[in-house]
């Protein structure tokens, strides 16, 4: 009899396991389901932007070869900082977002001031002071994501396009301060079209348990790392005479944040 009831306590002692192990399994599933299945609504983006950049001040053809440019501050690369936000007004079924976007970014370059020499035969030399270019890029595209490839197929790859204006503003200082030379102060805005494609990588693969999880509790419904070839063609659009070409072409390496 007694081995009869320490049987029957063993086997009730087994079903309970064997019962709340599997109602921990279905709860795991379930959650599993909810965080596969949520997504928060996706309205906007904000990338932070880094490019060697160069401005194309000598392409300039009213400079007739001069390279005032290169011959000052050189022609190595700076770094470009950059912030963009979009809005992604329109979504298009089976394709991706179509919007409006704006950015912002900063550059500098420094470099050795010349002059000609008095009483010479027009050499240049450099002078004991420095002379720099400061950029602050402002823009405004319509950017297009074809989001389709990984929402619809799973592939991480998201090609996207943008296209609008640009003005830059640019400051040209000396040591004691902003440049005035014959009356021409050292300080301006240039005009023209902004152009970039790209290609964004989407980093949720790599977790996407934790991706959903981080869109619950936070809205941020995919981060990327993206690559871009980018180009700013500041010449004036026909409204500015002569504007400074601080534009320039330049790939761009940086994050994005969905939301």
């Amino acid at each position: 009899m007694k081995r009869l009831v320490l049987a029957a306590a063993a086997g009730t002692a087994a079903l309970v396991v064997a019962t709340s192990a599997r109602a921990q399994e279905d709860r795991q599933e379930v959650l599993s389901s909810h965080h596969k299945m949520y997504e928060s609504a996706q309205h906007f983006a904000i990338e932070l932007r880094f490019s060697p950049f160069t401005p194309a001040v000598d392409s300039n053809p009213s400079l007739h070869g001069a390279t005032p440019f290169a011959s000052t501050l050189h022609d190595s690369s700076r770094l470009m900082f950059q912030m963009e936000f979009d809005w992604q007004a329109l979504r298009i079924p089976h394709f991706g977002t179509l919007g409006p976007g704006i950015g912002v970014g900063y550059t500098k370059m420094s470099g050795d001031a010349q002059f000609v020499v008095p009483h010479g035969p027009n050499q240049i030399t450099n002078s004991g002071e420095s002379t720099s270019l400061e950029i602050f890029p402002l823009y405004a595209v319509a950017v297009l994501r074809a989001d389709v490839v990984w929402r619809e197929l799973r592939v991480p790859l998201v090609p996207y396009a943008k296209l609008g204006l640009g003005y830059s503003i640019w400051r040209a200082s000396n040591t004691v301060g902003t440049s005035d030379y014959a009356g021409q102060v050292g300080v301006g805005g240039s005009l023209g079209t902004e152009f970039g494609v790209g290609l964004a990588f989407n980093l949720n693969t790599f977790d996407e348990y934790s991706a959903k999880n981080f869109d619950e509790s936070v809205g941020v419904n995919n981060t990327y790392a993206f690559a871009e070839y980018t180009r700013a063609d500041l010449d004036g659009l026909g409204v500015q005479a002569n504007p400074m070409r601080v534009g320039g072409q330049s790939w761009t390496f940086g994050m994005t944040v969905e939301f």
